[in-house]
């Protein structure tokens, strides 16, 4: 790689990066659980500018640190919108933190693997399934990926004595004071598996001093303290009962809304969560093996193994969980590919096997979901044919990948690969999902409402209590039993409530039901039906403001 190329290609890979997480950004709508409960919690904080405490209506949001409600709300100010934001807005961090993510590990690779491989690792990064999924999604996933990379960059600097005296440790101890006000000490694991690693492999440790243990520290708590201590003293302790006994404890021992699952989940899904490079697993376990002795290795296999036994080991399983440890996977494809090329590893054609069939499995599935989710879960209609346009694209893309591959053009096939990532992206993210309306209920449900102009007061929801409705009704929506939503409609006029027909079985004599809506809960994968109820003595024939 000359001068030229190695001071384009970290840009490229941005603005790679930048067009591929920005497909499906404003599209897609907002999903439930998490990502609803993100964005709304930050919409009351930049409306009644409560920094410290988050909630969802008057419901406590403790289970995470503040720094992505942070970031949500200075996009919300920044970009001027008020009221009921949109749901792009609040995906402004996570875009921004994934697009970074790809230009990051170019840096901390660098040291590590050489120039060439971290640039091929970026552009992994930029156009990996599950980082596509993150990075327009608002929550803490891409910006602790970022976080994640930078620590482990400068402790990688630390580690192979490539340190600056001072900026080195200052970002070391600012990425995991940022990872910590994210998702608390989920950052932490990556950093304490490569050092368990190392300290295992070479019985040294000293080379930490590089990283200015005193002050750092000193620097973390600096950070990470005040708000910390601000939420101890408004919740009166309530948050660490939460966030550690709740939320923590819940999925430790399984409790709560998730259910357990057996290890070697995350080593089956990966071919789908790395997708479209999963072709490329076994190739890169291949070069850990081989060079497992060399320090820089070392470093990678730290990052990944550790943290990888440990979510494997923890009951509780969801796929993004591991995606803190996909960079050093990253770094390793590219490391391999770099030697594939220069004839540094020999073509295992039963490495090659193996990754292809995993790869096909997850090609098919892809493109199954791509294609058949609007028809199953959207209108009535045999074929949508801009999903079929999409999925056309990424599997005749990323059949090219793979043969280019098999004959070792190397370059062109990265190439390829890369094209059939945001391909997918967009076909998934863009189009074949949006489409799938029956899994938008609150969308169908803000568009119903919209057309009773008349009704007045905020709309009571019994039957389905998903927080996308919340976000998109308003927060002042009511959320209640069937027997509340009745009593609301009967204390005044022009008053409308959404209704499961199965909780008040007759009611329809009473009351008149406008529209219905059918659909399938994305929280739960259950189905619901929702119909709508006005006060008593408006019926549909009379309302002024109906169809």
């Amino acid at each position: 790689m000359n001068d030229l190329t190695a001071r384009v290609a970290p840009l490229l890979v941005l603005i790679l990066a930048l067009a591929s997480f920005g497909v499906g950004l404003a599209e897609l709508p907002v999903q439930d659980r998490d990502e609803a409960r993100f964005a709304q919690s930050a919409r009351q904080m930049a409306a009644t500018g409560d920094l410290i405490d988050m909630r969802v209506q008057e419901a406590p949001r403790h289970n995470k640190p503040a720094l992505i409600y942070w970031a949500q709300t200075a996009a919300i100010w920044i970009t001027g919108v008020s009221g009921e934001t949109p749901i792009w807005v609040h995906r402004l961090p996570s875009y921004l933190a994934g697009a970074l993510s790809a230009l990051a590990l170019i840096w901390a690779g660098t040291p590590v693997v050489g120039r060439r491989a971290a640039v091929i690792a970026g552009v992994i990064c930029a156009t990996v399934y599950m980082m596509h999924a993150e990075a327009r999604t608002a929550k803490t996933d891409a910006a602790l990926v970022l976080s994640v990379i930078l620590t482990m960059g400068a402790l990688g600097r630390a580690w192979l004595d490539m340190a600056r005296p001072w900026l080195t440790p200052l970002t070391f101890w600012t990425g995991l004071a940022a990872g910590f006000l994210l998702k608390g000490p989920m950052v932490v694991l990556p950093v304490v598996g490569a050092m368990v690693w190392i300290a295992l492999q070479y019985r040294n440790l000293t080379w930490l001093t590089r990283l200015r243990p005193l002050p750092g520290l000193a620097l973390f708590m600096a950070l990470v303290a005040p708000w910390f201590i601000a939420i101890s003293i408004v919740t009166d302790g309530a948050f660490w009962s939460a966030s550690l006994g709740g939320d923590l404890s819940d999925k430790i021992t399984a409790g709560g809304e998730h259910a357990a699952s057996p290890p070697g989940l995350y080593l089956i899904t990966i071919w789908l969560t790395f997708f479209p490079w999963s072709l490329l697993i076994p190739m890169a376990l291949s070069f850990a093996w081989a060079t497992r002795k060399d320090p820089k290795t070392a470093l990678l296999l730290g990052w990944l193994i550790p943290g990888w036994i440990v979510f494997e080991a923890v009951p509780v399983k969801l796929i993004h969980y591991t995606l803190p440890l996909y960079p050093a996977l990253m770094l390793l494809c590219g490391a391999a590919l770099v030697r594939l090329t220069k004839a540094e590893m020999p073509f295992s054609r039963w490495g090659a096997a193996v990754g292809t069939v995993g790869w096909t499995l997850a090609l098919v599935f892809f493109s199954v979901v791509a294609v058949a989710a609007p028809v199953a879960y959207g209108p009535a209609e045999p074929i949508h044919i801009p999903s079929v346009v999409g999925a056309t694209a990424f599997v005749l893309a990323g059949l090219t990948g793979v043969t280019l591959l098999w004959r070792g053009a190397v370059a062109k096939a990265v190439a390829a690969m890369a094209l059939c990532g945001v391909a997918m992206g967009w076909t998934l993210t863009a189009v074949s999902l949006p489409a799938a309306r029956d899994f938008w209920i609150a969308d169908r449900l803000v568009e119903a409402s919209a057309r009773y102009s008349c009704v007045e007061g905020p709309i009571a929801l019994a039957g389905y209590a998903e927080p996308s409705a919340v976000f998109r009704l308003g927060t002042d929506t009511i959320l209640t039993d069937a027997e509340g939503a009745l009593a609301y409609l009967a204390e005044a006029p022009n008053r409308a409530a959404w209704i499961s027909p199965a909780l008040i079985p007759g009611a329809e004599n009473a009351f008149s039901n406008v529209p219905q809506i059918t659909g399938i809960s994305i929280g739960n994968f259950r189905p619901v039906t929702l119909r709508l109820y006005v006060s008593p003595g408006v019926s549909a024939e009379t309302l002024p403001c109906g169809p």
